[in-house]
């Protein structure tokens, strides 16, 4: 069947591509846009399903691709397919990076150099592919594309998996000159030498901006990147215990001169400065950073820079407009339910007189949640809802291992199961070379005074999205203090296998597994104990 699919998908494939390479006049190059058609989807998918793919074959995969787009040296041709060559180029260069990352070599300064420079040169190739102008390529091309799945879509997915690496390399940039910001800020404290030229000289060895605001007594407005919605900003950044070093040690600075401040030198900007050093002190973890910067020593700071630079202006460092941006926003005023009679599970469970000792349903919710959190359910993994008089709870969507282990934390929870099932070229490859069988499942707990009651109707994939998106993050308010007589927990599961790549998913109705089960696999058995 599976050669049958692949001989039809290749007929349709050269009919389309001969017809974009005849519009344009270019017809002894045939093989260039079919090497380059599977490049790109052989890539695609490698990056799609890395962590799945052993090391030995991710890396024959991208010799191989490597040599194949190589070998594509047709100017003509490469400015036809421009988009799609400098994409396929990026993902190369991306999943590039990603095995150089997990490689087992010294991470010294001099490697983390040239781990950059191939991460960087796959930014620079994808922001050459100039995707925001996709809609007003030829149709004829668009209908290639098509058939290969080159589309918007696909270039979220390789943007949001080059913004992970990307992160991945900046902690690692960052670790790698830390222990030279902090010998800087000893040799300060100690000496009261403050050289901040060598932490810009650090911070510039991977490119990473450092602001000296603070010393040049300037405001750092933000500005709109001019990067355009399917572009990569290339900038790394420096990460709070690094930029706090450097804000201490400008303030420091400032503090420490002798000299009278030049005549346009704004006060009011520096306290801002400070207010904001304080600010990012407050949420940092960091146990150098704690120890050294403790409250008596940033108390020191603000004195030292009272006397030198008098104000008007009290220490009032937490303003209200910062404590206003801070509040939650108000709960929208929409009501969303849970299905009831809800649709039919793959496995259910019901507790009578659940946790007796659990007064209220904030309570309730208090211990599912700590509960979820301890199994790698974070807040925004919970989803909340009126039901009878309780409340459920569901979970997104977790994707698991067919044999009920989990998968990697960044893979773990998804918005979405599977494909659309439509038919193409590159659906058939995928299928072809990639075969994967997939699980995803969604927990239901209804907390009420009787059990939830199942309609016939089997819960779809399509409508298990449709409910986590209408959903409320937490609790409502409302419901907290209120308390049952009694509490009945009705636990249901919709388990949702899918055959293969590109299939629709299907609610698993062959009780293999029970509650049980899967609350053991995901960790949370203890909910039932």
């Amino acid at each position: 069947m599976k050669l049958f699919k692949i001989l039809t998908c290749l007929l349709l494939f050269s009919l389309f591509t001969n017809g974009v390479l005849a519009n344009n006049r270019v017809s002894n190059i045939p093989n260039d846009t079919i090497s380059l058609a599977q490049a790109y989807m052989n890539l695609y998918l490698t990056s799609t399903y890395y962590d799945s793919i052993d090391s030995d074959r991710i890396s024959k995969i991208l010799a191989f691709e490597k040599e194949e787009i190589d070998q594509i040296e047709d100017r003509i041709f490469i400015r036809i397919f421009q988009p799609l060559y400098s994409f396929t180029q990026s993902i190369w260069y991306q999943n590039q990076a990603k095995r150089l990352y997990l490689s087992d070599s010294k991470l010294d300064r001099n490697t983390l150099r040239r781990f950059k420079s191939v991460l960087d040169r796959g930014i620079n190739f994808y922001n050459a592919a100039q995707l925001d102008e996709y809609s007003s390529y030829p149709i004829e091309q668009l209908s290639f594309y098509e058939i290969i799945n080159f589309d918007l879509d696909a270039a979220e997915d390789i943007r949001s998996e080059f913004y992970r690496v990307k992160n991945q390399y900046n902690a690692l940039f960052n670790e790698n000159i830390y222990p030279d910001f902090k010998r800087i800020f000893i040799k300060a404290k100690e000496s009261n030498k403050i050289e901040l030229d060598s932490l810009t000289y650090y911070a510039g060895l991977f490119e990473i901006p450092m602001s000296m605001s603070t010393l040049n007594n300037t405001i750092d407005f933000p500005i709109s990147p001019s990067f355009k919605n399917y572009s990569i900003n290339p900038i790394y950044r420096l990460e709070n215990r690094l930029e706090l070093i450097s804000r201490y040690l400008q303030l420091k600075f400032l503090a420490s001169q002798r000299t009278r401040p030049p005549a346009n030198f704004n006060t009011e900007t520096l306290y801002t400065h400070y207010d904001e050093f304080m600010e990012l002190l407050s949420f940092e973890e960091d146990e150098f950073i704690k120890k050294e910067l403790t409250p008596q020593v940033t108390s020191t700071l603000l004195s030292q820079l009272k006397r030198r630079y008098p104000s008007q202006r009290s220490d009032g460092i937490w303003d209200e407009s910062m404590a206003a941006i801070k509040a939650p926003n108000p709960t929208p005023n929409i009501m969303y339910f849970f299905p009831n009679p809800a649709p039919k599970s793959s496995a259910h469970l019901i507790i009578n007189n659940f946790k007796p000792e659990l007064h209220t349903l904030n309570q309730v919710d208090q211990f599912f949640k700590s509960k979820m959190q301890e199994a790698g359910f974070k807040s925004n993994h919970l989803h909340y809802y009126y039901d009878m008089d309780g409340y459920a709870m569901t979970t997104s969507l977790e994707k698991f291992n067919e044999d009920g282990s989990k998968v990697s934390s960044d893979k773990r929870f998804t918005e979405s199961m599977g494909e659309d099932g439509k038919f193409s070229y590159f659906e058939i490859f995928k299928s072809i070379f990639f075969e994967v069988e997939s699980e995803f499942r969604m927990f239901a707990f209804v907390v009420a005074s009787k059990a939830a009651t199942m309609s016939g109707e089997i819960m779809t994939s399509t409508f298990a999205e449709e409910i986590l998106q209408n959903s409320y993050p937490t609790l409502p308010d409302e419901l907290k203090n209120k308390s049952l007589p009694t509490k009945e927990l009705t636990i249901l599961v919709y388990h949702f296998h899918q055959n293969d790549i590109g299939q629709v998913p299907e609610l698993d109705l062959s009780g293999s597994w029970d509650v049980q089960d899967h609350l053991r696999s995901a960790g949370i058995l203890s909910i039932n104990q």
